[in-house]
């Protein structure tokens, strides 16, 4: 990311997939931000990367 690219126009620019999986990926975080250990959040976040690539 360049010093004049915004988080906007970094997501403007992935394919609709990517979108989808960045929205997944942030709601997990939302979601489980009381855990203390990541492993749950990362295994969460391979199953969401699963299913959306069915």
């Amino acid at each position: 990311m360049s010093n004049q690219e915004s988080v906007a126009d970094i997501l403007n620019g992935l394919s609709p997939e990517a979108k989808e999986l960045v929205a997944r990926v942030h709601q997990l975080e939302k979601e489980n931000l009381h855990l203390k250990t990541s492993s749950l959040l990362t295994t969460k976040i391979v199953e969401a990367v699963k299913e959306l690539a069915k």
